[in-house]
């Protein structure tokens, strides 16, 4: 079993000395300049490493305020008076952000969205740090 007096002393040769005189080990760190750091950041990449992420889309075709106790009558064939109308804009949204506008139409009897209008990304950006 090592002394008291042998482990200051190993600590001492590991550190340079300093664990024996009760002192935390000073070493000066060296980061490398900010120019080359930059420099590498302008490599361009592809997207192919993100193109298999899936997001959600979703079109918001309106709401409606409602008091509970009415919530509670819905049943199975209850219709709900939405605040849009035919030809309306709707919004679209991708992961939970708006994103753009469109209006809904039919395709071979299904419904889908014709987007017409898209908010620009700096607007995006600026929305998401703000709330």
């Amino acid at each position: 079993m090592m002394t008291e007096k042998e482990i200051a002393a190993f600590l001492g040769e590991l550190d340079g000395g300093a664990s024996t005189r009760g002192e935390a080990a000073i070493k000066k760190v060296r980061f490398p300049p900010l120019d080359a750091l930059q420099k590498d950041r302008a490599m361009k990449t592809g997207l192919g490493h993100i193109e298999d992420v899936k997001i959600t889309i979703s079109a918001e075709l309106g709401d409606i305020t409602m008091k509970f106790r009415d919530v509670l009558n819905l049943d199975v064939g209850s219709v709900l008076d939405l605040d849009k109308s035919a030809g309306d804009a709707i919004n679209i949204y991708i992961n939970d952000k708006k994103t753009a506008l469109g209006e809904i139409i039919i395709v071979n009897d299904s419904f889908a969205v014709r987007i017409y209008s898209m908010i620009p990304p700096k607007t995006l950006r600026r929305e998401t740090d703000h709330g």
